[in-house]
């Protein structure tokens, strides 16, 4: 399954990367219509779609926690679009909804958007960013979440996966392009007969 996720060149890997691809766009599409919004905003949505669980356990840098380095985390950062550990998750909880809204990855519900975020996130890009805007990647370092390159991600990602969220999904690359179209739309209009 992670073969395919890994960024190589050969015919067959694309295929692959391809195929998985159009199902995650299909799983999205399939949650799209099911969330409801109810009369308060709020949506009610469902879990992680499996083949989207997969891709984003496996994106990198998402094999361990993004404070701590924990193995396996199994929580979530909606604001950040990261993976954390039980422990790094409480942290987290405690630094409010304003900063960082917290998931269990198996547990809890998600609209498409929130499992867009995820997937267009990922440990080792917030990692970066946090790396490049010289801001601690100590696991004590919760401050690093109050600063205005936190607040300035966490906007970066809602306005990138807002855009996205208009269209079928055709992966990280793609949506890295610029947004551009592909035949993927095809592939969403035969997702409803399934």
């Amino acid at each position: 399954m992670t073969e395919g996720l890994s960024s190589s060149t050969t015919n067959g890997d694309q295929d692959i990367n391809s195929s998985l691809i159009e199902e995650v766009a299909c799983e999205l599409e399939s949650m799209r219509k099911k969330c409801t919004q109810h009369d308060d905003g709020t949506m009610a949505c469902h879990y992680i779609p499996s083949t989207c669980l997969e891709i984003i356990q496996s994106l990198p840098g998402n094999q361990s926690c993004i404070d701590c380095q924990a193995r396996n985390p199994d929580w979530v950062t909606i604001s950040y679009g990261a993976l954390l550990c039980m422990n790094c998750a409480s942290k987290h909880r405690s630094l409010g909804v304003n900063y960082s809204k917290v998931r269990s990855l198996t547990m809890d519900h998600f609209s498409a958007k929130q499992v867009l975020i995820l997937l267009e996130g990922g440990n080792q890009q917030l990692r970066g960013f946090f790396e490049r805007h010289e801001l601690s990647t100590d696991e004590n370092s919760s401050k690093r979440y109050f600063t205005k390159a936190a607040r300035f991600y966490r906007s970066g990602i809602d306005q990138h996966v807002t855009k996205l969220a208009k269209r079928p999904y055709e992966g990280r690359e793609a949506s890295r392009r610029g947004y551009s179209c592909s035949s993927s739309g095809q592939s969403i209009q035969n997702c409803s007969s399934q």
